[in-house]
């Protein structure tokens, strides 16, 4: 996957919901509930509308203030767990 590579969330098989500057997403097609620390409810909006690797890493350089190759492999393992538990948009 490039870094110019829409991602997005299956947003009628997810729901996700903030609690405490934490997001819970629950897999409606499992009932699977997936707890996401503060990175993923700033990665969380993006991924809602579709965004690249690009605009994802970028979130996390500015929201947390570290550089660009560790947000860049937070980013990509995140994408992959996504992918990993079918929660990513097949368009």
């Amino acid at each position: 996957m490039d870094d110019e590579t829409i991602i997005s969330i299956d947003t009628e098989q997810v729901l996700a919901r903030e609690v405490d500057g934490e997001t819970v997403i629950l897999d409606l097609s499992t009932q699977r509930y997936v707890g996401g620390n503060r990175s993923v409810s700033a990665l969380w909006p993006l991924l809602e509308r579709g965004a690249s690797l690009e605009e994802l890493t970028a979130r996390l350089v500015e929201e947390f203030g570290i550089d660009a190759e560790r947000a860049g492999a937070d980013v990509a393992a995140f994408v992959d767990q996504l992918r990993e538990l079918g929660l990513l948009s097949r368009a």
